[in-house]
């Protein structure tokens, strides 16, 4: 079982458009709709693999209503805590290049009752394989919530997931935590350091490993790495036509998490994380993976020990 932990989710609306222009009526070719949230879309993927995950956070309105029907949907079940003000809209329009222009907007405003709520729901279930956290805070929200979460978790001997940056991440690797995701931006931040390949990656990412378990880093259309104690891989992906990369790091650390709990070797968990990724960024706006084409890709992941 996967509990996800989404703070700020989104509904996200993608429009496809044939060309985006400025100061003139652009009509959408297609227009879709689909939860988002870094938490979210890792519950999205690990449903569309047949593994139970529950998503959690903070819902609130009629966008959050729907997102809550959508994942229900897609057979995610949820556990939300909701707000009197409505979840955040997120705008993706996408051309027939695959340009996009993504549109984030600010989430609502907690209060201190409000987020001691969401603290103790989480922990009103049955404990999890992994307790995954990701994605930005609502206003009001101590920067440290991440880290009051972890520690009371992995008191109680959860394995916490983090994919999360700057001080967040920071701060999850002093906390010990079980995983983190960063991409290569995060872990040049998290390591000042300089990432311009594999290798850089890698040593990288083995600085890490007297705090975190696993490092499982996204390295984009180049592929993905997986730093563990007892050992590590690397992996190339398979060259696809991009439609959009929105998601593909959650795909990404959902194909892992679902591995890893139903006990893969280290290298399955890495090839099935990267076609999952992979699958994804082949498709359309906010929509993710599908089960046909990650297995699709599956087969074409190549992987090399690291020594």
């Amino acid at each position: 079982m996967i509990h996800t932990i989404t703070p700020n989710p989104a509904l996200d609306l993608s429009y496809l458009v044939d060309k985006i222009k400025f100061d003139d009526s652009v009509r959408a070719t297609k227009v879709m709709r689909d939860a988002g949230g870094k938490g979210i879309n890792l519950s999205r993927v690990a449903a569309r693999l047949n593994h139970p995950t529950v998503a959690m956070g903070f819902i609130g309105g009629r966008s959050g209503d729907e997102i809550e029907d959508i994942l229900k949907a897609e057979g995610v079940r949820t556990w939300f805590n909701k707000l009197g003000s409505s979840t955040r809209t997120n705008t993706i329009i996408q051309d027939s290049a695959n340009k996009q222009i993504r549109i984030s907007a600010p989430g609502s405003r907690v209060n201190k009752a409000e987020i001691e709520a969401l603290r103790n729901n989480i922990f009103n279930l049955k404990a999890p394989d992994f307790l995954a956290l990701g994605g930005s805070l609502l206003k009001g929200m101590d920067s440290k919530f991440y880290s009051q979460i972890t520690k009371r978790a992995v008191a109680e001997g959860i394995k916490v997931v983090v994919d999360a940056d700057n001080e967040s991440l920071r701060k999850a690797v002093e906390d010990k935590v079980y995983l983190i995701k960063p991409n290569q931006h995060e872990l040049e931040r998290l390591t000042n350091t300089t990432i311009k390949n594999f290798s850089d990656a890698i040593n990288a990412s083995q600085e890490l490993l007297e705090k975190v378990e696993i490092v499982l880093c996204s390295l984009g259309s180049k592929g993905a790495i997986l730093i563990s104690k007892e050992q590590s891989w690397l992996a190339k992906a398979p060259k696809v036509a991009v439609d959009s990369a929105v998601g593909a790091g959650d795909s990404l650390l959902a194909g892992a998490l679902v591995a890893i709990a139903e006990n893969k070797t280290l290298d399955d968990v890495l090839k099935l994380a990267v076609a999952c990724g992979t699958a994804t960024a082949t498709s359309p706006g906010t929509s993710l993976c599908q089960q046909e084409v990650v297995s699709e890709i599956y087969d074409l992941v190549k992987l090399e020990p690291i020594h």
